[in-house]
């Protein structure tokens, strides 16, 4: 793949190693805002790089570096698929695949209040956003925005199966207009939910049908964009059959 290819609405920049220098940026003086996402970090009026990788660009003004990790350092403002591990009085512990466990309210559901408090069991799939994150303190899940609106977050449907990707493979999957969802779905009916750690949930009519979206997504962890779009169409072209 060659710099500045466009794949997923996403842009490949070039390969960096920590230290790399990515593009001076003083937030004072500069008349254009830029949003840093993983593995950048911003210092002396320059942006530099923490992690080996792919740099890559959404847009024209968010830049983060594309790394193969599987364990996931929660971000503020991620959207992740937690399970729920124990509950503690009022609260939840949520495994959102980090090295702890994350924080979540009973009141962190839309609508909800003492009186009409969602009621968790263990095993149950959530999708939510991190509020808080740093490594001071203990990561914060809620399933509501700014507007205490649910905005699809919140408890995900019985019936569906989870499995786990590549966090490089789980942000490209996040992109709505990505290429390689829009094939499988012009073969089949179903709904998919990817978390940012890594997780994704999906959901369709029929067992066979969750399993083959199962592994055509697994596919993209030993293949390109393309060979996957390829051999997905071959696999849900021969279950039709």
């Amino acid at each position: 793949m060659r710099p500045g290819v466009m794949l997923g609405g996403q842009e490949w920049v070039r390969v960096v190693l920590p230290g790399d220098e990515v593009v001076p940026y003083d937030p004072e003086t500069s008349s254009e805002r830029i949003v840093l996402g993983p593995g950048l970090r911003w210092e002396d009026g320059m942006v530099r790089v923490a992690k080996a990788g792919l740099l890559k660009k959404v847009s024209r003004d968010l830049y983060f570096v594309d790394t193969h990790q599987k364990r996931y350092v929660p971000q503020r403002r991620e959207y992740v698929i937690g399970i729920v591990v124990k509950k503690m009085g009022d609260l939840y512990k949520v495994d959102i695949g980090a090295s702890e466990p994350a924080t979540m309210s009973f009141l962190s559901f839309e609508n909800a209040s003492k009186k009409t408090k969602q009621d968790l069991s263990l095993g149950d799939l959530i999708y939510g956003q991190l509020i808080v994150a740093n490594k001071h303190m203990e990561a914060e899940l809620v399933c509501i925005d700014a507007y205490d609106r649910a905005m699809g977050m919140g408890v995900l449907p019985a019936g569906g199966v989870m499995f786990n990707i590549s966090l490089h493979i789980a942000r490209q999957l996040i992109n709505p207009h990505n290429p390689f969802l829009l094939t499988l779905a012009a073969k089949v009916k179903y709904t998919i939910v990817v978390g940012m750690n890594g997780r994704v949930w999906v959901k369709a009519a029929k067992q066979r049908d969750m399993v083959a979206l199962m592994n055509c997504v697994l596919m993209l962890e030993h293949m390109t964009p393309e060979q996957a779009e390829d051999k997905a169409l071959w696999l849900m072209e021969a279950l039709m059959v």
